[in-house]
């Protein structure tokens, strides 16, 4: 990432982006780079959330491997259960991938609502190849999430199953069978989520959460233009107050001009 002079953005901080992107892209036009230059300025601002997300990237890269091969290793875990491997290899990998998670979520350097997005995003990646890819980049725009009904949770529970009775001893094969006959069935194993209805609720979600994200974007936008606009403002009544008091200076000089020369008209 050092080699690309854009990632300084993402790794500088929030209130700075706007600042440092048109400041590079200044640059690189200057440099002759015009289509550079048009990229950089492209690059959206991160939310609060998103850019917590690209600080734990550079503050902790060896977590952040440890989860993008965490989540590598849950996609595997996934495909084996589908092919008929023993479902605890599932469970395991995905409560390593929460654990993961929960760990980095603890160390970003937001609160309250923002690091409940941090962590949603760090889950996302843990399920997600196209969110992982996001985040091993450390480029994150906005937050993201995994499906409430498709996330780490499900596929822990998926990869719950039942364990079986220990077997008794018993002295004869006839009353071995009637001890059989006469226990209950057990209970049937707990089916797990659908992988379709999993990936369409994860992908409506998604799409909520980025027209969330757009939202908050645009409302950047507009409160970043009132505050140019209320900073013009108050410019030009700082303006109107100066003038408004050259008036009135120019107004003294003149009326005690008048005065000096009534003065003289009596004299004379």
């Amino acid at each position: 990432m050092a080699d690309d002079p854009a990632d300084a953005l993402y790794a500088g901080e929030l209130e700075d982006f706007v600042g440092a992107r048109d400041a590079l892209a200044k640059a690189l036009r200057a440099d002759g780079d015009r289509d550079g230059a048009v990229a950089v300025k492209k690059l959206a601002k991160p939310t609060r959330a998103a850019w917590a997300v690209n600080r734990l990237v550079r503050e902790r890269p060896e977590e952040i491997r440890a989860l993008v091969a965490a989540g590598e290793a849950l996609a595997g875990a996934q495909e084996q259960l589908l092919d008929g491997a023993d479902a605890a290899v599932l469970r395991g990998a995905a409560e390593a991938a929460r654990r993961l998670v929960d760990a980095l979520a603890a160390e970003a350097s937001v609160d309250g609502a923002a690091r409940d997005k941090v962590r949603a995003t760090l889950h996302a990646a843990t399920v997600d190849p196209e969110v992982r890819a996001e985040v091993a980049a450390g480029r994150v725009v906005k937050e993201r999430s995994a499906a409430g009904f498709g996330g780490l949770e499900a596929l822990i529970a998926a990869g719950r199953g039942t364990t079986s009775a220990p077997s008794r001893p018993t002295k004869g094969k006839g009353r071995a069978k009637a001890k059989r006959a006469a226990e209950p069935p057990a209970p049937p194993e707990p089916a797990g989520p659908d992988p379709r209805e999993v990936r369409r609720r994860r992908d409506a979600l998604r799409r909520a959460n980025e027209a969330e994200a757009d939202a908050e974007s645009e409302l950047d936008g507009a409160r970043r233009a009132l505050e140019q606009v209320e900073a013009t403002l108050v410019a030009r009544r700082r303006d109107l107050e100066q003038a408004e008091a050259a008036v009135s200076s120019a107004r003294d000089r003149r009326e005690r001009a008048e005065a000096a020369a009534a003065e003289l008209d009596e004299v004379g």
